[in-house]
């Protein structure tokens, strides 16, 4: 017998007194308890009691026949093993016995040895039955626990990520670590418009990412032409241009950030194909990159630059008005028109209150050797207002 296999007690179920004396003094001798029932639905209150995990029943009994208990017993326990006795005239009751759920039966008159060994297996079968639904209990558990952990996990390394580009944003968009908030700003300024006009949430990462991110590409050019004190020749300017290429180059590279893409690539196209690196115009500008446009320009107008005074929030407003439909897209434009100046008051309070020494997740990203040294000759340029014209865009 198995060591892991349960003992007992088995029910024994019987009408003959004699019958049952026989089997208990087979199953007692092999280490076996029992309980003893003399018809089925005797057996059945006795099941329901103790949940015996081996049954051995007669089919033909007073009050309760073995195929009624056998029925009733698997409805209290789908797991409970049934070894049936029949004799030989009734082969049919024990083919449908079978049907109803039991694990085997036996003709009589009973080996001793027969009926041993089908216990041990039907023992067997019903240990293996729970061992693996133990097993695939377990394992879903595991992968319920193993989920939680991983959405866990891809949380902190989406708040990571997002930290990370807000500390990239804000050191190339400004000349010091003190006045880093333009990239926040406008990524309020952006989702705010963004949501008004309709765009999916599902969306709004890319935009987020293309804000933060919309002129990485001034890492790749020259110091003598980024950081030049005075006006740019044809020729600088020309290459200066190239920078948005240059970030689209460096975004798309990065799976999780190649929705940024159309910002980066076309931040700096007009609404009616003045601008580049395409010339493109009207609705063939991403709509992230239309909606930038506005916000980047509503910022860049209401804060003080090295190169110009700030102007009022509602004379920004009127300024970008009359630019739709030549810098901007009127429907995008109709839309920021539409939402209430304290909106815009509130982002860019909020967007000014950041520290003035970098936070965790910018002292990470300038940590590394290649980033901070790419990064250190954009940082030292002045940010530029996009709808001015003449800034150094």
């Amino acid at each position: 017998m198995s060591a892991n296999v349960d003992h007992g007690p088995i029910l024994i179920v019987d009408d003959d007194e004699d019958v049952r004396r026989v089997l208990h003094e087979i199953f007692r001798s092999s280490g076996y308890r029992c309980h003893l029932a003399a018809d089925g639905r005797e057996a059945l209150e006795a099941f329901e009691a103790e949940r015996p995990p081996l049954t051995v029943t007669d089919v033909r009994m007073p009050v309760m026949d073995g195929l009624e208990f056998l029925k009733r017993a698997r409805a209290v326990d789908s797991d409970a093993v049934v070894l049936v006795l029949t004799g030989g005239g009734d082969v049919q009751t024990a083919v449908e016995c079978l049907t109803s759920g039991a694990y085997d039966f036996i003709l009589k008159p009973v080996n001793a040895d027969d009926l041993l060994r089908a216990a041990q297996r039907a023992l067997e079968h019903r240990q293996s039955l729970i061992s693996r639904r133990e097993q695939q209990a377990l394992l879903e558990r595991r992968v319920v626990e193993a989920t939680q952990e991983l959405e866990v996990t891809l949380h902190r390394l989406e708040d990571t990520y997002r930290s990370t580009l807000e500390a990239l944003g804000s050191a190339i968009d400004t000349r010091d670590v003190g006045t880093h908030a333009h990239s926040r700003r406008v990524r309020g300024y952006s989702l705010v418009i963004a949501r008004a006009h309709g765009v999916p949430e599902a969306r709004l990462r890319d935009i987020e990412h293309g804000v933060l991110l919309h002129d990485i590409g001034k890492i790749g050019i020259p110091d003598a032409i980024l950081l030049k004190p005075g006006p740019l020749t044809p020729a600088e300017w020309k290459v200066m241009r190239r920078h948005p290429e240059i970030g689209r180059q460096l975004i798309e590279k990065i799976p999780f950030l190649r929705g940024a893409v159309p910002i980066v690539y076309h931040h700096h196209e007009h609404w009616d194909g003045t601008g580049y690196p395409l010339g493109l115009c009207g609705k063939a500008i991403p709509l992230g990159a239309r909606v930038f446009a506005v916000a980047d320009a509503f910022d860049a107008m209401t804060f003080d630059r090295p190169y110009s005074r700030a102007i009022s929030m509602e004379a920004a407003r009127e300024e970008i008005g009359r630019c739709a439909g030549t810098h901007f897209d009127p429907a995008v434009v109709h839309t920021f028109l539409g939402i209430p100046l304290e909106v815009f008051a509130g982002i860019r309070q909020g967007g000014a209150e950041v520290p003035v020494e970098p936070d965790d997740a910018e002292a990470e990203v300038l940590a590394i050797p290649t980033l901070a040294r790419a990064l250190s000759k954009v940082r030292r340029q002045p940010a530029m207002a996009a709808a001015t014209p003449g800034a150094r865009d």
